[in-house]
């Protein structure tokens, strides 16, 4: 099996091309630093020659909305045009659980999500989305992008967040299933969360003193009905979804060499 990893070097991608070539499968590596521009497109016909299946892993950081739909539908456009001249059989994206009617202000960049959904389905070559719950490790970019000082301020919110490890894992299983012709409907759509259900703040708290690091976690009530709808748990797993990976104690434990200590919501 030949498989493109869009966002190859990246936290999801890297393993997922790491587990593919541990398999035995080959990974080929979409990346600026594999000389694959894939918001612009350069190299893309080149690298999907041959490809079977194609996982996009891209991520990115921006200031606005417009910018997360840009660069996101830039790329769904592309691999799905490049996808289609190559003979690809199947484009498998990452998303978030939840996001659909969210975006904007605290969200911006579930606006980009949902505009490679869109991009993604809306081309010809069929596709599977894994929509999953944020990662175990969102907590601690949370800490790196927000605190000031020994002040953090953190969204009053439920989150039911999972392992990286296991997200890979599934986009690996998709991309199998795909190349094997199980995968029956042109569009799928799967969503994928941890066994726990807790507090954002909680796991602020636990990830701070996992680090070493004293820190006064403030709550912060965002406005808005995007931020209402995240209170009531939408980002939490849907009926259906898959519950995959360690609790976020165990991946504390094995990230940061002690168990955390706060309490499951």
């Amino acid at each position: 099996m030949r498989v493109a990893v869009a966002g190859g070097t990246g936290l999801v991608g890297s393993r997922v091309v790491q587990r593919l070539r541990e398999r035995g499968d080959e990974a080929v590596v979409l990346a600026r630093s594999a000389g694959i521009d894939v918001v612009a497109g350069t190299g893309l016909a080149q690298a999907l020659a041959g490809v079977d299946v194609v996982v996009d892993a891209t991520s990115t950081q921006a200031k606005t909305s417009q910018e997360y739909v840009d660069f996101f539908g830039a790329v769904a456009r592309n691999l799905q045009s490049a996808g289609a001249d190559a003979g690809v059989r199947r484009i498998i994206t990452l998303s978030i659980v939840g996001i659909d009617g969210l975006g904007g202000g605290a969200f911006a960049h579930y606006d980009g999500k949902n505009a490679q959904e869109r991009a993604t389905e809306a081309g010809s070559v069929p596709t599977a989305i894994l929509r999953a719950t944020q990662f175990h490790g969102f907590a601690g970019q949370l800490i790196d992008w927000i605190a000031k000082g020994p002040l953090m301020p953190c969204p009053t919110q439920p989150v039911q967040t999972v392992d990286v490890d296991a997200v890979a894992d599934e986009l690996v299983t998709l991309a199998r299933q795909a190349a094997a012709g199980e995968l029956a409907d042109v569009r799928v759509r799967r969503d994928l969360a941890g066994p726990e259900k807790r507090l954002l703040a909680d796991l602020v708290r636990a990830t701070a003193r996992a680090r070493g690091r004293r820190l006064l976690v403030v709550p912060v009530w965002i406005p808005g009905e995007a931020a209402k709808k995240v209170r009531a748990g939408v980002l939490q797993a849907p009926p259906g979804a898959t519950i995959a990976g360690g609790t976020f104690d165990e991946w504390l434990a094995r990230e940061y060499g002690q168990a955390g200590t706060s309490k499951a919501k």
